[in-house]
């Protein structure tokens, strides 16, 4: 198979900050399944499916990084100038694109892709990841902003540290677990109404609400008794807030955790 490399140094032509720029990345062999994994230090990434048959790039916004970095020690009386510029490389091999970002300023990245292309994308600083239009297996995770994937098929792994989950899935992978996280957020998803699965679903500091039919299973929250007293050690007993219920008969497990926020599981209509 081919392998493609484009290491770019984005610079902006004009003074305008919302001037994109764009390449384009064939897929090695587009009739084989394919995979866009992206890595972002600064910045956030914006995917949108297509009809097409390559993934797409665009770099927009400003220079975020810059305005948050105070001027070194030597720079008194100078000003800066912004060169607007914005490292990315961008790798193709065995039908599987990365993209990713060096330390620095940061900008949001929009990346289109064939409809059905599975994802890994990471997020570290600033931003939200927003996925519309795909099908396939989704993993995404953001340190600092929310998760948002809206009319996806497949299964989803998503997780923030502090922000919002939102996830809308048309269809599902039959058999396949899902999870969905967050530490400082609410949790909202929306599932076929069809659907056969498992909910495992905990909020220390929030509540569960769903318009599914949800038969929970009575032994779900039962007290565990840790007794290490014999060892010189103490007697604990721990109630924990996990709920696990059945949709549909059952199937496999999705789970739904939040530490602060509410958990919110929607029938699609």
């Amino acid at each position: 198979m081919k392998t493609v490399y484009v290491i770019l140094i984005l610079a902006a032509l004009s003074q305008a900050q919302d001037s994109p720029e764009m390449i384009t990345v064939p897929f090695s062999d587009p009739s084989r399944p394919r995979m866009v994994r992206g890595n972002l230090m600064n910045g956030c990434f914006t995917v949108e499916g297509y009809d097409g048959r390559d993934v797409i790039i665009e770099v927009r916004g400003g220079d975020r990084g810059h305005r948050a970095i105070r001027a070194p020690r030597g720079a008194e009386g100078l000003k800066r100038i912004n060169t607007n510029s914005f490292g990315l490389t961008v790798e193709e091999e065995n039908n599987v694109v990365r993209i990713q970002s060096p330390m620095g300023p940061g900008r949001d990245v929009l990346v289109r892709v064939p409809f059905a292309t599975s994802l890994r994308l990471e997020c570290m600083n600033g931003g939200e990841i927003k996925v519309d239009h795909v099908s396939g297996d989704l993993e995404l995770q953001n340190l600092n902003g929310g998760v948002t994937v809206t009319n996806a098929s497949g299964s989803v792994l998503a997780h923030s540290l502090n922000g919002k989950v939102t996830v809308s899935l048309d269809k599902i992978t039959p058999d396949k677990p899902m999870s969905f996280s967050t530490m400082n957020g609410d949790i909202d998803v929306t599932l076929p109404p069809d659907i056969k699965a498992n909910f495992r679903m905990k909020s220390d500091n929030g509540e569960v609400f769903s318009d599914f039919d949800v038969k929970l299973l009575p032994n779900s929250n039962q007290p565990v008794v840790e007794d290490s007293r014999s060892k010189g050690g103490r007697y604990r007993v721990k109630v924990d807030k996990t709920a696990v219920g059945s949709v549909n008969g059952g199937g496999p497990e999705l789970s739904f955790k939040t530490f602060n926020g509410n958990i919110f599981i929607r029938k699609r209509k």
